[in-house]
């Protein structure tokens, strides 16, 4: 069963629980009223229906029956019972003693002194019901006094209320099925055409959105949260694919790295030993060469170890750390690697941060020694720290000929090298390691050309871990 069908018969129950209730009640009170108009009425003309009962039977004031036969001057009793009606004089015995009869007669229990003063009773033969009314007679002790009136008009009334209810009640729960049929069909249309759309998302179509997507009413706040949720998915789906694809690409490039040492290495020694049957080889050079192509592989190694270090979730260990000491160990270091170079730093004041020193030693020194790689012989390197009220920014700029557009864009993937505006070799993973710390520690790094022309690289490390 369907939404919209499940809503609609249950609106139609409920409406009809209400009916039969609200018929109930007020069948019950109707009948209650009708009942006491009749009570109403039998009590109204008992009095003057037990004066014609006692003068019907011959009795006096005082009770002794008439026995010498005289009567008042008159034609018979004058009765003084409605038509219709039944009444009649009982004594103490139970034996009648005068009735103003009618044909069907009610059907009279013998314990009348027993029942209570109104009750309903059948008729002696197939007829309506009665209403009887029964009290005592003060001028006769021990009589009874009974008048009936027929409830057939009662049960007429009753039998027409419950027509009425019956074709009301039903009239108005078809009106009510096919108006909330027709509500529910119209303000239900949006999550129809939302299923359908989540029909298309499912098979993978994850650019399709749900409509109506606003605040302005329940179903346009449960599409609004559809539609955000949609693009979480999207975007996670997105970043999967291109963590995959990245993925793909590093483990290419890094068994592509991998493999050129471990070639040389096994060319060199498959010379060495053939070598050593003639002795033509030059053995110190074969062994210095797979010394080099061995100490280039192990290079390669401990950084992807590193890279893969940093990718983990955990936290390193933090501890005081002075970017100053270490951009002026970095310096040196450059000096000493490139005499011609004019390597200066521009460090005024010492900036402690919470960090982990290795870390930061290694990324300073990468900035540093791609500056030197990328950049023509004699070129001057500037290396300067500041500290700014969000965050302490340490920047390596060079006076070489800057970086493209491609440049900017990737020089933080690992194992780019496409960089055609500058010179020189690597494996490309120095400024990625550098972007690995930078984002362990909670900052950044980005790429970009001085105005005054060269390349500029900055590290940024927030505030929060500043000591």
């Amino acid at each position: 069963m369907t939404l919209r069908l499940r809503l609609v018969l249950g609106l139609g129950g409920l409406l009809a629980v209400g009916l039969v209730v609200f018929g109930a009640v007020t069948y019950v009170a109707y009948r209650s009223s009708q009942y006491q108009r009749l009570d109403e009425q039998l009590r109204s003309n008992m009095v003057p229906i037990e004066r014609t009962l006692v003068d019907d039977a011959g009795l006096d004031d005082d009770g002794p029956d008439r026995s010498d036969g005289e009567r008042d001057d008159r034609d018979g009793p004058q009765f003084f019972v409605p038509v219709g009606w039944y009444a009649e004089l009982r004594g103490a015995d139970g034996s009648v003693l005068s009735a103003a009869s009618s044909d069907p007669k009610p059907d009279l229990p013998e314990d009348l002194a027993t029942r209570s003063a109104f009750f309903t009773t059948s008729s002696i033969d197939d007829g309506p019901s009665w209403r009887v009314h029964v009290t005592g007679i003060r001028e006769v002790s021990g009589a009874l006094a009974v008048a009936a009136i027929p409830t057939t008009e009662v049960e007429d009334s009753l039998e027409r209320l419950l027509l009425i209810e019956g074709l009301a009640g039903s009239a108005l729960i078809l009106a009510l099925l096919g108006g909330s049929w027709l509500v529910l069909r119209r303000g239900l249309r949006p999550l129809e055409t939302m299923a359908g759309s989540a029909s298309r998302i499912s098979g993978g179509e994850l650019s399709e959105r749900v409509t109506p997507a606003d605040g302005r009413s329940e179903v346009g706040q449960l599409g609004l949260a559809l539609n955000t949720m949609l693009d979480g998915i999207e975007d996670a789906f997105r970043e999967r694919t291109e963590t995959e694809r990245k993925l793909r690409q590093f483990l290419a490039d890094a068994s592509h790295e991998l493999r050129t040492p471990l070639t040389s290495i096994q060319g060199f020694a498959e010379l060495f030993r053939l070598g050593a049957a003639d002795g033509q080889v030059d053995r110190a050079t074969m062994v210095r060469r797979i010394e080099e192509e061995s100490a280039r592989m192990r290079r390669l190694v401990e950084d992807l170890l590193l890279l893969a270090r940093l990718d983990q979730t955990r936290a390193a260990e933090r501890e005081p750390v002075d970017l100053a000491v270490l951009a002026a160990d970095a310096c040196t270091d450059a000096v000493a690697t490139a005499p011609d170079r004019r390597v200066s730093l521009d460090a005024p004041q010492a900036v402690v941060l919470a960090g982990d020193g290795d870390q930061l030693r290694q990324a300073i020194a990468n900035l540093v020694t791609n500056a030197i790689k990328h950049t023509a012989p004699g070129t001057a390197i500037e290396v300067s720290i500041r500290r700014t009220p969000q965050a302490a920014v340490l920047s390596v700029r060079d006076h070489g000929d800057g970086l493209d557009e491609e440049a900017l864009a990737h020089a933080f993937d690992r194992f780019w090298q496409a960089d055609r505006a500058r010179v020189g070799s690597g494996v490309g993973l120095g400024l990625s390691i550098v972007a690995a710390i930078a984002e362990a520690h909670g900052g950044a790094v980005q790429a970009s050309n001085h105005p005054d022309g060269g390349a500029c690289f900055e590290l940024t490390l927030p505030i929060a871990a500043v000591v």
